[in-house]
């Protein structure tokens, strides 16, 4: 249960965390930011591994939103690897397969690792 209320409360940051600020003029050339909501693309798979040095193993969870609003949340634990970009390569190989035996045939997925983007892009 609490992991399904730790997924589901990040689940809600990234959403908040997808308004953007827009600067609109008024008054002369002051700039007033203007909340701007870009609704998700959906479906989606936003994926995250946990790890810490020590352990011999490290988390892998998953948040699936799809097109009808329903949600599906997924954890695992890992055998321990090389580094936390390791971890986070093999969270999106697991999230990717997970997305295919849901049926789905397309997927937006999100990460908050910038250097796996960054490698993807």
């Amino acid at each position: 249960m609490e992991v399904i209320q730790s997924a589901t409360s990040e689940a809600e940051s990234w959403r908040l965390a997808q308004i953007t600020p827009e600067v609109t003029e008024e008054n002369g050339n002051i700039p007033t930011p203007e909340l701007l909501y870009r609704p998700p693309q959906r479906p989606f798979c936003r994926f995250d591994a946990s790890w810490k040095g020590d352990d011999a193993r490290y988390g892998d969870r998953l948040v699936i939103e799809n097109e009808d609003e329903t949600t599906t949340f997924g954890s695992l634990a890992s055998n321990r690897t090389l580094s936390p970009l390791h971890a986070e390569f093999g969270t999106l190989l697991w999230a990717m397969k997970s997305s295919l035996t849901l049926g789905h045939e397309s997927m937006a997925f999100e990460s908050d690792c910038l250097q796996l983007v960054r490698l993807i892009e």
